[in-house]
């Protein structure tokens, strides 16, 4: 039903019968396409995608849905604001949209306990998705989208801007360029900027980051504790960050080549922050500091020249109005390119996502290796 309701956002809302799909007419009908897309659910994380994509000029945004009033209003202001004309509401679930033929992909930014079932009905019923970190809560649910994804030709799509820090970006390439040699190790942790926020189960670590940097599948994860150190936030202390150590649960990750990626299961207000390890010199973000085996005086140096220097200019030319590398519309431009070149997306979707429930299964072994699945191969 496409009226006002306050129905529970997803009440009785079943997920969809498998059926026959197709190629949404956007990848069959030429480049000079947009993209017809709906929002499913535009809380405050779904504003932030909807407002860039309002100004995507290959984007067509014809429908939102959501249960919230304050939610919705907010999101009409939107469409206001950028000159668009009024969109589709639903206020009573998810169903009667995903049945639109006028539809091409979902963007889902509902709770992330409801990702799972969303993205399966919108795969079901012919529409690629993009969404949230978390695609399931199990192991089974990750293989179940995998398996939807390729069995429909519908794509998946994780959008974390995370990933897309500048920092991040610049140290991916540098690893590119071999100013680190070989990578041996990695470090990944909340931003600065991610101290004292909402505990959630949503992961606080750039995951695709840290896949592009290592350049080799995980084979085995654990959960452990050890002592590492850390800072805290503290926003009475002269320098806002307060290193200290302690007892962290950490994930811990093998790749095939035997380089170790160490991950921070929780943020609070402590962050053990970013760290490439490699043959030929290290990088931390905390710090803001680099070092290089065979510089002068063999010292840890100031980052801020090195980040200049392999700074890859980006450019958002597809935007009408949007800031110069902003991570929010890079991450929409990299969604929107996938489908465009009908990249198999849903292989590092669920590798990212799957991290946090083998990290559980793991913990609840007592700290056991856990073999890592591999999506793309469809081995367990």
């Amino acid at each position: 039903m496409q009226i006002s309701s306050r129905r529970h956002f997803l009440k009785n809302a079943a997920i969809l019968a498998p059926v026959l799909t197709f190629l949404p007419s956007y990848l069959n009908a030429g480049t000079g396409s947009r993209l017809r897309i709906a929002f499913i659910g535009i809380g405050p994380w779904g504003q932030q995608y909807l407002s860039h994509a309002l100004q995507h000029r290959d984007l067509d945004v014809r429908a939102i849905c959501d249960n919230d009033p304050v939610a919705v209003r907010t999101g009409l202001e939107l469409f206001n604001k950028a000159g668009y004309s009024r969109p589709d509401v639903y206020t009573d679930g998810y169903k009667t949209l995903l049945e639109r033929k006028d539809i091409d992909a979902v963007l889902i930014a509902a709770p992330w306990h409801q990702h799972y079932e969303i993205a399966k009905a919108a795969m079901l019923a012919g529409k690629h998705v993009a969404c949230g970190t978390i695609m399931g809560t199990t192991v089974a649910e990750h293989w179940d989208i995998v398996r939807t994804s390729e069995q429909t030709g519908c794509q998946y799509f994780t959008l974390d801007e995370h990933n897309y820090r500048s920092d991040l970006r610049v140290a991916a390439n540098m690893v590119k360029q071999g100013v680190f040699g070989t990578v041996e190790a990695v470090r990944a942790g909340a931003n600065h900027h991610q101290l004292n926020v909402e505990r959630t189960p949503y992961p606080v670590y750039p995951a695709a980051v840290v896949a592009g940097i290592t350049g080799n599948a995980f084979v085995s994860l654990r959960t452990t504790k050890e002592k590492q150190q850390y800072v805290v936030n503290r926003p009475q202390h002269k320098a806002g960050l307060l290193f200290t150590s302690g007892t962290l649960e950490t994930i811990t990750l093998t790749t095939a080549t035997g380089q170790t990626v160490q991950l921070q299961s929780g943020a609070g207000d402590l962050s053990t922050g970013f760290h490439v390890k490699g043959s030929k010199g290290s990088w931390m973000d905390i710090t803001k500091s680099i070092y290089r085996k065979g510089a002068a005086n063999h010292v840890w140096e100031a980052d801020k020249p090195y980040l200049q220097e392999y700074t890859i200019a980006v450019r958002n030319e597809r935007f009408k109005r949007s800031p110069e590398n902003d991570n929010v519309a890079l991450a929409l431009q990299d969604f929107i390119s996938g489908m465009q070149e009908s990249s198999h997306s849903v292989y590092a979707a669920a590798n990212n996502s799957i991290i946090g429930p083998l990290a559980v299964l793991s913990a609840k072994r007592g700290g056991g290796v856990v073999t890592f699945p591999d999506f793309s191969s469809g081995k367990a």
